[in-house]
């Protein structure tokens, strides 16, 4: 019941309504409900209704993500990944990572196919890491959709195809990705997978630099940690 009153609370959208929602939400956690250990992890984490303390988002995503919860092992996973509140741990990452997928996360497949990439806690892989982005893409992961772009524009873990490459950055594109609306441009200039075409060249490039200067929004359904894109 508090951790009803506390969500009703957050997802009214009103920050007035975050202190209020925050005081339910231990309410419930000390009563051991473990949902609520994970969204006080967030609430730490982005700053509702409290300032940002990484180390308490940490502490209670950890306790969520002992007790199974796919999202909360999916960002005790990136912390370690980033050394957020902790000392980056790429190994620690990658069994978090692992966890999280297998209890179902998309978000965590992504993640951990640039583990893979970039030997990170794991040794290199680039075949292992193009399939966990499709299965991540499939699953409809925006970053995941991107990557794949990336992956058949330069042939990585998969023979070079810039048609799919074309395919995939308008998919990204098309939900908000700065980087994937900028690529099109690229193709779309040079006529790479697609015909050559400076007008529509022209229209990504304004939409990629409109949604970096904030001016083009897309909701996303998950909030999620922005994270690997490097």
């Amino acid at each position: 019941m508090l951790f009803g009153k506390a969500k009703r609370l957050y997802q009214s959208h009103e920050t007035r309504n975050y202190r209020r929602g925050l005081q339910l939400l231990k309410q419930a956690a000390g009563l051991g409900f473990v949902l609520a250990q994970e969204w006080l992890g967030a609430v730490y984490d982005y700053g509702l209704g409290t300032r940002p303390d990484r180390r308490l988002a940490f502490k209670y995503y950890k306790i969520a993500a002992e007790a199974g919860l796919p999202n909360a092992e999916y960002h005790v996973g990136v912390f370690f990944h980033d050394g957020i509140a902790v000392r980056r741990d790429y190994r620690s990452a990658v069994t978090w990572l692992r966890r999280a997928v297998k209890h179902g996360d998309g978000t965590a497949l992504h993640v951990l196919a640039q583990c893979y990439f970039y030997g990170r806690g794991v040794l290199k892989n680039e075949n292992t890491a193009f399939r966990l982005e499709m299965k991540s893409a499939s699953r409809g992961e925006l970053e995941a959709q991107f990557s794949l772009g990336v992956c058949y524009s330069q042939g990585r873990g998969v023979r070079a195809d810039p048609r799919l490459a074309f395919r995939w950055y308008l998919t990204a594109a098309r939900r908000g990705h700065a980087d994937a609306a900028h690529n099109l441009g690229v193709l779309y200039e040079h006529g790479r997978g697609v015909k050559r075409n400076k007008r529509k060249a022209e229209h990504w490039y304004e939409r990629a630099e409109k949604v970096i200067q904030g001016e083009l929004i897309f909701q996303e359904p998950v909030l999620r940690k922005k994270s690997i894109r490097r």
